[in-house]
C-alpha cells in the first residue's frame, strides 16, 4: 500500500511544471488613439487611419467574415486598407466582404507545392498598397474597438514581428472541450515561460500576425512556408535565423475568436488537422514541461480510479484530493488565459483532458498511417 503513495506524490511533484511555461503571460496592451485635430487645434470628427494593411485569407467563411469586418469598421483607429483573399469559396464569402467595404481579391489557382493559406496570404501581401505593416488575421476573429490601436502601438514602439493568440469565445457546451488544446497552444509557442532565456526562440501565433513590409520582404514572404500546414512555426524559425525578434501576446479583452460554431465534428477535424504535427515543431523545453503537466493530471485520474475501485488508505485519499484540487485551480487559471471556459470545466478537468488525449493519439495514429484530414474540401496531412 505504501508504494501506492508514489502515484499522488509524483503527481504533486510534477504539477508546478505548467508555471514554468505559462508563468509569465503577456496580455496585448490596450492602445489609445488621440483624436485628429485641425490647424486650429479643434478635434475633427473623422477617425484616424493606421499604417496597417489587413489581409484576411478566407475560404467558405460566410458565417464568420461579416462579424470580423463589422468589428474592423468599428475600430477607433481604422486600417489603411482591408483585403479579403477569397480562396475559391463556394458560398457568399466574397459578396458579404464586398458589401462591408473590403477589397476582395479572388485567389489564383493553387500552384503545385503550395498550401491554401500561405498562398492566399502571399497574394494578399503582394496586393497591399497602403500600409507599411501587414496584419494577417483569420476570418473567425473579431476585434474589440481598441485592438488595432494596440497593434499600431506595438508597431511604433517595438521592433520585430508580433503575434496574438485570440481569446476563445465559447457558446455551446461542446466548445468547452477545446480547453486543453487552447492552453497547450499557448504553451507550445514557448513565449510565456518563467525564465526569459528559454523563450527567446519563441514561435508565432498563426491567427493574428503583424509584420512590417520590410521584414516580410526580408523573409521572402509566405514563399518560405508555402508547403507548411503550421506555417506560423516555420516562419518563426526563419525570422529567428535572420535575427528578427518575434513576440507573442494574449488577446484577452482585445482580439477574440469563435472557432467551432458548426458543431463537435468541426471541432474534432480542426484540432486533428494540425495539433499532433505541432508537437514535432514545439521546442524541447515547452514539450517536456507540457508533457510533465499532462502526466501529473493523468496520474491524478489514475488515483481517482483506484479510490473508486478498491479500498485505499486515508493518506492516499487525502493526497489524491489535494492534487486534484491543485489541478482544478491550475486549470481555472490557465483556461481563463486562453478563453471563455467555465468553472465547471476546470472542476471536471478529467473530461476535457481525456477528450484531448483521445483526439491527440488518434491524430498521431493517422499521421503514422499517412492518413489525411479533409478540411474545407482540401486534404491536409
Amino acid at each position: 500500500m505504501a508504494m501506492m503513495l508514489i502515484l499522488p506524490g509524483l503527481a504533486i511533484l510534477l504539477a508546478p511544471a505548467i508555471w514554468l511555461i505559462l508563468g509569465r503571460p503577456r496580455i496585448l496592451p490596450i492602445g489609445e488613439v488621440m483624436p485628429p485635430v485641425d490647424n486650429q487645434g479643434k478635434e475633427q470628427s473623422e477617425k484616424p487611419i493606421s499604417s496597417i494593411s489587413i489581409i484576411i485569407p478566407a475560404r467558405n467563411e460566410q458565417y464568420n467574415i461579416a462579424n470580423l469586418l463589422k468589428s474592423i469598421n468599428q475600430q477607433s483607429l481604422l486600417p489603411a486598407e482591408v483585403i479579403v483573399v477569397d480562396d475559391h469559396s463556394s458560398d457568399d464569402t466574397a459578396s458579404i466582404a464586398t458589401s462591408l467595404g473590403a477589397r476582395v481579391l479572388s485567389s489564383e489557382t493553387l500552384p503545385s507545392g503550395w498550401m491554401g493559406k500561405p498562398w492566399a496570404c502571399q497574394q494578399g501581401a503582394k496586393s497591399a498598397r497602403s500600409g507599411n505593416w501587414l496584419l494577417f488575421i483569420d476570418a473567425d476573429l473579431t476585434l474589440e474597438p481598441e485592438a488595432l490601436a494596440s497593434l499600431q502601438l506595438l508597431a511604433n514602439t517595438n521592433r520585430g514581428v508580433h503575434s496574438v493568440c485570440p481569446y476563445h469565445q465559447t457558446k455551446q457546451l461542446y466548445e468547452q472541450l477545446s480547453a486543453f488544446f487552447n492552453v497547450l497552444m499557448l504553451a507550445g509557442v514557448n513565449a510565456f515561460g518563467s525564465r526569459k532565456a528559454t523563450t527567446d526562440q519563441s514561435a508565432l501565433f498563426g491567427q493574428c500576425m503583424l509584420i512590417s513590409d520590410e521584414h516580410y520582404q526580408q523573409v521572402n514572404g509566405h514563399f518560405t512556408v508555402k508547403d507548411k500546414t503550421l506555417e506560423n512555426f516555420h516562419l518563426a524559425k526563419e525570422l529567428h535565423r535572420l535575427k528578427i525578434p518575434c513576440s507573442c501576446y494574449l488577446g484577452k479583452e482585445s482580439i477574440n475568436m469563435r472557432m467551432f460554431p458548426s458543431g463537435l465534428h468541426q471541432l474534432w477535424q480542426s484540432w486533428k488537422k494540425g495539433f499532433s504535427g505541432a508537437a514535432a515543431h514545439t521546442s524541447g523545453n515547452a514539450l517536456l514541461l507540457s508533457s510533465l503537466w499532462i502526466t501529473s493530471m493523468m496520474l491524478t485520474i489514475v488515483c481517482l480510479v483506484l479510490i473508486l475501485s478498491m479500498q485505499c488508505s486515508p493518506l492516499f485519499a487525502s493526497m489524491t484530493t489535494a492534487v486534484y484540487l491543485i489541478h482544478a485551480l491550475q486549470c481555472l487559471i490557465v483556461f481563463k488565459l486562453a478563453g471563455q471556459f467555465s468553472l465547471f470545466n476546470a472542476i471536471l478537468f478529467p473530461v476535457s483532458l481525456l477528450f484531448y488525449q483521445v483526439l491527440f493519439f488518434s491524430s498521431l495514429i493517422d499521421r503514422k498511417r499517412g492518413k489525411t484530414t479533409n478540411w474545407k474540401g482540401r486534404e491536409i496531412s
